[in-house]
């Protein structure tokens, strides 16, 4: 009876440091672009893919890079050579400190709230990239900014 009561105990407890190890993995959208002649444009490829909650950039990125999807091998940086993070997880909290170095920001936005959406936008067309840079990113520019400039919206 010692035997049958100390094995369940250890199974519960085993499930139940699971169920703690699972409840900190979040699904973290990506995209891809399926145009390599114009990497921010559309069409902009979506995916995902199970992270831990505050996994760094470079990590995911990693993790992504590694993935191979129904032939679709992200390794190729020929054929895939940028992936965009979206700053959010798929629960609508936020990555804390999004790294612009994988961000398609500004030529995509988040716009069903406003963290990351049209007031992040209309922020950096007002107050110019380096401003906004230097506001978020330590004067980093997100790589969408590198690879393009914005045309369109003026204040």
């Amino acid at each position: 009876m010692k035997k049958l009561t100390l094995s369940i105990g250890l199974v519960a407890s085993m499930m139940m440091s699971c169920e703690k190890e699972n409840s900190n993995m979040m699904e973290r959208g990506y995209s891809y672009s399926g145009n390599l002649n114009n990497p921010t444009g559309i069409p902009q490829m979506g995916a995902s893919i199970y992270v831990e909650k505050g996994t760094p950039c470079s990590e995911v990125i990693k993790m992504i890079r590694e993935y191979n999807y129904h032939g679709l091998d992200f390794s190729d940086t020929t054929q895939i050579p940028y992936i965009f993070l979206h700053e959010y997880y798929y629960d609508d909290t936020y990555h804390k400190n999004p790294n612009p170095d994988y961000m398609l920001f500004p030529h995509s936005i988040n716009s069903m709230n406003n963290m990351w959406g049209w007031e992040h936008y209309y922020e950096y067309c007002e107050i110019g990239e380096q401003a906004f840079c230097d506001k978020y990113f330590d004067g980093k520019r997100t790589l969408g900014m590198k690879l393009k400039q914005v045309e369109g919206y003026k204040p």
